[in-house]
């Protein structure tokens, strides 16, 4: 890792850390004004000055317990300001007590106080000197972080030419550093966004100096990611930019696990047919277009007679593959516009969109009843199950649709009733 080049880049990393420094140091000097305020004015000092690690809860303690570089918590100024620290605490907190009790605050204890404020202030001026005259640590601390980040960082000039990457940069997308320094990253295009897509990306980089996104890009070895990307611009003195820092999270495990639980939600996983869930979603929008356009939709509730002796004397196996079956076969006879849905077990529903006449669903029906009569053969077996199909219609029995399901599976139980093999209409 080039540090030369990432001690150009410390900057707003040095003032972040003195900043935080200085506010730390104002906020506890307030404190200590408090303290004497309450002593000279006898009032009731704070619960918290009182309890004995009070030094760890004040806004000077939290600074001090979140810093966590090495590179900072090992300097001797550091842990020396720690020290200081909790010391004035405790001699704040003896003087407290004894003020509380009435006894008068003596002259050392009020000078041991200064004297432990006069060197917390020294030791954060030594430790703000320190940081900001040894820019090699600066630019190590940088590094570091750069090197170890979790997500994949790259830093290009304002051509785009690749300049410096991360660990995780390189895991990405396969290459190593001879094969990105020098490079582009049009290198890794996917051919998955069209031109107007890195028009949008440079124009928010030129007027805004940022991008986020998500963007396909391809590894060396072919696969696609997913990645979610950052890109932010440097700029120099003059506000002229002069880098740009794009830092890339692949996201393409998250997306496929999104697209999987989708899919399980609104999926039969046997048949790979919509579940009961989108079913309902489905029948809802066409009834919607249909109230509309003036059409006619219609459900078939089907039933399988004979599957449960099959399930039972050949196995949940052959029972599950005769389902998948039953499945590809019920797609075979519907129009793309057309559902079929499978609602568990053995019962499957049909939604014909836009249909013309009753003719036209009794004649899927028929077909629907034919080829489901036809023999299957699974695992060297030949076996034979039939379909009771109940159907309702829209609008002729109703416009609701938990009615239309109600009066479809009724229709159904009653072709079982009357033999089975057949269909019913539930206006019949």
């Amino acid at each position: 890792m080039d540090q030369n080049y990432f001690g150009k880049l410390t900057t707003a990393e040095l003032d972040t850390y003195c900043t935080e420094l200085d506010n730390a140091c104002e906020n506890h000097y307030a404190w200590l004004a408090e303290i004497n305020r309450t002593l000279v004015c006898r009032i009731p000092p704070n619960e918290k000055d009182l309890k004995k690690d009070a030094h760890r809860h004040c806004f000077f303690g939290r600074w001090y317990q979140g810093v966590e570089n090495p590179n900072i918590t090992s300097n001797d100024h550091f842990k020396k300001l720690g020290e200081v620290h909790e010391r004035m605490h405790q001699i704040a907190r003896e003087i407290l007590i004894e003020s509380q009790q009435g006894d008068d605050v003596t002259v050392e204890e009020y000078d041991s106080l200064a004297k432990a404020t006069k060197a917390l202030r020294h030791e954060a001026i030594a430790l703000r000197n320190h940081i900001q005259a040894d820019s090699a640590l600066s630019a190590k601390i940088l590094s570091e972080f750069f090197e170890t980040a979790s997500e994949g960082v790259v830093v290009t000039d304002i051509h785009g030419t690749i300049l410096s990457v991360n660990s995780a940069f390189r895991d990405i997308t396969g290459y190593c550093d001879d094969e990105l320094i020098g490079n582009n990253p049009s290198l890794f295009s996917s051919g998955m966004h069209d031109p107007e897509f890195f028009d949008g990306m440079w124009y928010s980089l030129n007027t805004e100096g940022f991008w986020v996104g998500e963007i396909w890009n391809r590894r060396k070895d072919g696969k696609l990611n997913l990645e979610k990307l950052t890109i932010t611009a440097v700029r120099d003195a003059e506000e002229h930019i002069i880098n740009f820092i794009g830092v890339y999270a692949d996201i393409t495990n998250e997306r496929e696990s999104i697209e999987r639980i989708q899919y399980l939600a609104h999926y039969d996983q046997l048949t790979g047919l919509p579940n009961r869930v989108l079913l309902h979603d489905r029948i809802v929008s066409a009834l919607a277009y249909a109230k509309r356009s003036n059409r006619k939709i219609a459900l078939l509730f089907i039933d399988l007679d004979g599957f449960k002796t099959v399930n039972d004397q050949q196995g949940h196996t052959v029972g599950d593959l005769l389902l998948k079956e039953v499945g590809k076969r019920l797609l075979e006879k519907i129009r793309g516009s057309d559902t079929v849905a499978r609602l568990g077990g053995d019962e499957f529903v049909l939604v014909l969109d836009g249909f013309v006449s009753r003719d036209d669903v009794e004649n899927t029906a028929n077909k629907i009843i034919s080829t489901i009569a036809q023999p299957y053969f699974i695992e060297g077996v030949e076996l034979h199950i039939t379909a009771s199909i109940g159907i309702s219609l829209y609008p002729d029995d109703s416009d609701n649709i938990d009615s239309l399901l109600k009066q479809a599976d009724l229709a159904m139980y009653k072709a079982k009733r009357q033999g089975k093999n057949q269909y019913i209409l539930f206006s019949e």
